[in-house]
Formats: C-alpha cells, structure tokens, sequence
C-alpha cells in the first residue's frame, strides 16, 4: 500500500490542520535550542528558510477514508514526531488492507 506525502507549499494545509507558527514562546523553548545545537554539530544549515520561514510542521496520518490515525504538531524547530510511532500506525494499516 503506497503512503501519499503532502508537501504543502502555498499553506493552505496548514491553515486547515491548525499547525503552530513560530513565536518567541517557541523560541525561548530550552529543546529547541538543544535541537538547534544538535543540527549544526551534525553539519546541518537552513541556507533558504522559503516563504513561510514561521510555519512549524505537524504529522498525520489520514485514511483510508477521513480517519485520523496519527497527528504530531511541532511547538518549536527541531520537534518532530517520533519515527517509530509513525512506522508502528503504518505497519498497522498496511497490515489491516
């Protein structure tokens, strides 16, 4: 079963999922500094930020159907979803097909 990625580049997903933008709050956050120091040890540098340089992302996973499975919304930079949660939804729904 193949998983669909939604790359949203003009926003209008994200105004409809409710995802977080990013704020003083955000970056006063102790963890988003860690994550910070942790991509530039590991060589890691944001060279063009785009358009929406503010937009915090959010996981989810949707379907089959209109059912929502899995949702992860980032509160700061570096705050992402766990992968082995998300690889343990998607084994679940490729094996009830």
């Amino acid at each position: 079963m193949p998983f669909p990625v939604l790359l949203d580049e003009n926003g209008a997903a994200a105004e409809i999922v409710g995802t977080n933008s990013l704020g003083v709050r955000a970056l006063a956050n102790v963890s988003a500094w860690s994550a910070g120091a942790r991509s530039l040890k590991g060589g890691h540098r944001q060279h063009s930020p785009g358009r929406r340089h503010l937009q915090l992302g959010a996981t989810l996973i949707i379907g089959p159907g209109d059912r929502l499975h899995y949702d992860d919304y980032e509160n700061h930079p570096g705050d992402h979803a766990d992968l082995d949660e998300i690889l343990d939804v998607l084994a679940r729904l490729a094996n009830n097909e």
